[in-house]
Parts: structure tokens; sequence; C-alpha cells
């Protein structure tokens, strides 16, 4: 009886750190998502930046 209720608790744990395994993946994949989502914004608001620089400075030398 003892070790069938260890054996039980073993598994019960076992599928809880399944499912939280499963939980965590699916994060991570969102977080990368967004990351990704993140970068591409900060490279367009640089390539943005050094045209506006550009032109700021081409207004200066007139």
């Amino acid at each position: 009886e003892s070790a069938r209720r260890s054996r039980y608790r073993k598994a019960a744990h076992l599928k809880d750190l399944e499912d939280q395994v499963d939980t965590l993946k699916a994060e991570n994949s969102c977080l990368l998502r967004r990351l990704a989502a993140l970068n591409q914004k900060y490279n367009d608001a640089t390539v943005d930046n050094r045209v506006l620089k550009a032109d700021m400075e081409t207004l200066r030398a007139k």
C-alpha cells in the first residue's frame, strides 16, 4: 500500500512537472515572438532616426 501511494505521488508529481514544462514552452514561444517584433520596431526606428539626422544635416547646410 505504501509503495503504491508513493508511485501515485511520483506519477502525479511527474505529470505536474510535464504540465509546467508545456506551460513554460508556450510562454517562451510567446516571449520570443514579442522580442522579435520589438527588435523589428527598434531597427525600423533606428533607420528612421538616421534618415531624420541626415535630413537635419542637409537643412543645416543650406
